[in-house]
């Protein structure tokens, strides 16, 4: 897959699960990239740390996509304190690392998952209490 940007990859894969689509093929000369994707029955229960309500004065670091979340070079510990755009941690999907950026620069007060967790898209993995915020 070399030959294949994993940015378009992605983006496809995205698109497709938005879509409803089940399969995905790209190819780009001799590279080729194909996948099956599950069916989510309509009726399924949502999980409920996907759909974790929002702690007022406290900002959600969300998952960027579906897969399996990684610490980044060091594991997150409570009371570590973040800048905005630092990536924090990584979500693993089809062997491609997504960067988790912090949105905001505070103190990580709350993670809400263990490592190789999978996660799903928008799911909330930690909550940062903006700097100069009252505790």
């Amino acid at each position: 897959m070399a030959g294949l940007d994993p940015s378009v990859v992605r983006h496809a894969l995205q698109t497709a699960r938005a879509r409803g689509y089940l399969e995905v093929e790209i190819s780009l000369g001799e590279n080729h990239f194909s996948a099956t994707l599950m069916r989510t029955p309509s009726a399924a229960p949502i999980s409920a740390s996907a759909i974790e309500p929002e702690t007022p004065g406290l900002i959600d670091v969300k998952s960027p996509c579906v897969g399996y979340f990684r610490s980044d070079r060091r594991p997150l510990a409570l009371g570590d304190t973040i800048e905005a755009g630092d990536i924090i941690a990584t979500v693993a999907a089809l062997g491609l690392a997504n960067d988790v950026e912090s949105p905001a620069s505070g103190t990580l007060v709350e993670l809400l998952v263990e490592p190789e967790q999978a996660v799903e898209f928008g799911q909330v993995l930690a909550r940062i209490r903006p700097s100069g915020a009252n505790p």
